[in-house]
Formats: structure tokens, C-alpha cells, sequence
């Protein structure tokens, strides 16, 4: 199996260990302390430069977000960074640890994940990274602390009163409507066979009276089909109303259950459309939401308390700032970094490890 390269999840993966001197002094600078924690110019540079590729190689994002994101990157490492710090001071204070057998199962898995299956591969990626496996450890074991006072300190807050679950479901059950869809086949009799509009018309009008008369749309359209005047039967199978052109959605959603309509001009040709099923709009039952409903509290909640906690944090620690310009002004950021994964607000990209499905909502009945 080819090997992953580790760089994108190492902590110092975008920069060689190798450093000029005439740059070791501006790279050693500090950037950014929290009581003892410190952030140096060389590891902001890095989580930087780890967070732009991770944008750049984000397909699903637009250019417009793209870009807001990468005149954003300074700041939202920082804040990702400042969040952890605050983290892994209080851990410090508080003489948290994490021991040698659990850093060493927390990097085998990660390791796993990589798809690198021997050392010999791991050794060639961290080769590429500029890592040394000590320093793989160390970024595991630093993940593992603020887990740790995270699971400690925030999760045990978060319960969810399980009427609290039916006054939300009550109060918002427009959410969880589903809208009517229906089951539909359709038969295009087509342009693209370089007929006239007349004779298309009037051979869809044709295969129309067929449809509706009860002859077998396959046998209907199949001499059609082999000239290459109709598609076959075509089966769009269910489909809500706004996911078709608005002359067809207005046609297939005048007719009932097993009725063809008459010819539609849409895209490419004649379209007779036959509804062969209809599910009607319907609200969800409580039942079958609940752990949704469960999850999306439970995460709001947790971002909630995560939050106050770490202001807590803040109003005690020293902190002293000489940040890069495009850094600046990151603690403003953090309102709107709101996540559905309450943990990755605050994931500074040490380790890209695949998280574990968070747990079951304490519901308190």
C-alpha cells in the first residue's frame, strides 16, 4: 500500500529541521506566551503553512470562501493555538499526565490511519516531513493533555434534560418535516433527432395517447427509441418538487398516482411524465429524531461550556503577544468558529486523527 505522507498532520511538517543560521534567531522568536506554554515564529509558520495547504486542497470549498479563509489563516491559527495553550497550562498546573502506553497507542493509530503499515514506511515519512518520531510523540502527548482536561473539565457540565428534547421538537418540527417527493419515470421525445418542432410535437402527442390508453411504455417507445426520436422509459425515481425544471415539477405535480402528463417542452426534447408513486410531506416522528436532536444540543452545550471555561482560563493566565501582523486581532475570531465537532475548534494540526464518534448525549430523564 502506498504510504501516506505524514507532513499535512505534523505539527513542524511544512519546515526542515535544517535551519540557516542568519534565520535562527528571527525563527526562535516568540510569537505568542501563556504562563509557561510558548508559541515560536518557526511553529506558527508552519501551522500556518499546514493550514493553507489544507484550504488549498479543499475542493468543496468556493473561491470566495476559499480566499476569505486564506486572508483569515494567521489569525485562526493563532486562535487555535491560544485555545490549546490555555489548555495545556491549566493541565500543567493541575499535574495532568498522560503516560508512555497511552502516547504510544494514541500515534500507532494515527500511524494506522496513514495507511503506513511498517516502520521502514513511517521512517521514510517522517524522513519527508522533517520529523523525528520523538517529536511525533511529543505532538500526541500534548493532544492527549487538553483531551484530557477537556473530558474533565467541560464534559461532565453538558446534560440534557430529556423534556427539554420534546420542547425542542415541538417548538421546531418544521426542521424535521420531510416534503413530498414522488417516484417518476418519464419518456423525452428528442431534439437532438433533428426532426422539426411539428413532427416532434405530434409524435410525442402520439406517444402520449398511447401512455394514457394503458399500452406498455416500453413496447410504445421502442421502434422510437431504436431511430433515435425517444429515450426509453427513463426512471428519475423519487424526486422532490424543487429539484425539477419549473415546467415539469408543475406538470408531475398536477397528476395523480399512475397518470402520464401531456408532452412538457423542457430541456432536450417532449417530456411525457408518468408519477408512479407519491409520498406525501410529513413530519418526522419524535422517535426517530430524537438522538439528532440529542447530538445538536449536546454540541451547542458543549461549545457553550468549552467556552466559558477557556475565558475563565484566560482571565487568569499571563499572556504576552508579539505576533505577526496578519495574526492579529485572532481572539476576535472566536465567536464565529462555532463547530458541530465541539473538539475542533480547537485541533491545532498536530495529528490529523480521525476522531471517535462522539458519545452518546447524557440524557436526563
Amino acid at each position: 500500500m502506498k504510504c501516506n505522507i505524514i507532513a499535512v498532520v505534523l505539527l513542524l511538517a511544512s519546515f526542515s529541521l535544517a535551519v540557516p543560521p542568519a534565520f535562527a534567531e528571527d525563527i526562535n522568536r516568540i510569537v505568542l506566551r501563556v504562563n509557561e506554554e510558548i508559541l515560536t515564529l518557526h511553529e506558527y509558520e508552519a501551522r500556518k503553512a499546514s493550514e493553507i495547504s489544507a484550504i488549498l486542497g479543499n475542493s468543496s470549498l468556493d473561491s470566495t470562501v476559499r480566499q476569505a479563509r486564506l486572508e483569515q489563516v494567521g489569525q485562526v491559527v493563532v486562535q487555535n493555538v491560544f485555545s490549546e495553550m490555555l489548555l495545556l497550562s491549566f493541565a500543567n498546573q493541575q499535574s495532568i499526565r498522560v503516560t508512555d502506553a497511552e502516547v504510544k497507542e494514541a500515534v500507532q493509530g494515527m500511524v494506522e490511519r496513514q495507511g503506513i503499515e511498517s516502520e521502514e514506511q513511517l521512517h521514510q515519512a517522517l524522513i519527508s516531513s522533517g520529523m523525528t518520531l520523538e517529536q511525533l510523540r511529543e505532538n500526541a502527548r500534548r493532544e492527549l493533555l487538553w483531551q484530557q482536561v477537556v473530558g474533565r473539565e467541560v464534559q461532565p457540565k453538558v446534560k440534557i434534560d430529556e423534556e427539554e428534547l420534546r420542547a425542542y421538537y415541538r417548538n421546531n418540527q418544521e426542521q424535521f418535516r420531510t416534503p413530498e417527493q414522488r417516484w417518476l419515470k418519464e419518456v423525452i421525445v428528442l431534439e437532438s433527432s433533428g426532426l422539426e418542432d411539428a413532427e416532434l410535437q405530434r409524435i410525442a402527442g402520439e406517444v402520449h395517447q398511447a401512455l394514457t390508453a394503458g399500452a406498455v411504455p416500453e413496447e410504445v417507445v421502442a421502434p422510437l427509441k431504436e431511430n433515435g426520436v425517444t429515450t426509453g422509459l427513463i426512471d428519475l425515481e423519487w424526486l422532490r418538487k424543487d429539484e425539477l425544471e419549473d415546467s415539469l415539477s408543475a406538470a408531475a405535480w398536477s397528476l395523480k398516482a399512475g397518470e402520464f402528463s401531456a408532452p412538457v417542452a423542457a430541456r432536450g426534447g417532449y417530456h411525457i411524465v408518468q408519477v408512479a408513486e407519491v409520498k406525501e410531506a410529513e413530519v418526522k416522528p419524535l422517535a426517530e429524531v430524537q438522538d439528532l436532536i440529542g447530538r445538536r444540543e449536546y454540541n451547542s452545550r458543549f461549545n457553550r461550556e468549552l467556552r466559558q471555561f477557556l475565558s475563565s482560563l484566560e482571565e487568569n493566565a499571563y499572556i504576552q503577544e508579539n505576533l505577526p501582523s496578519e495574526a492579529v486581532g485572532y481572539r476576535a475570531l472566536a465567536p464565529e468558529y462555532e463547530q458541530e465537532d465541539e473538539l475542533e475548534l480547537f485541533r491545532a494540526p498536530i495529528l490529523e486523527t480521525e476522531d471517535a464518534p462522539p458519545e452518546s448525549p447524557e440524557v436526563v430523564g
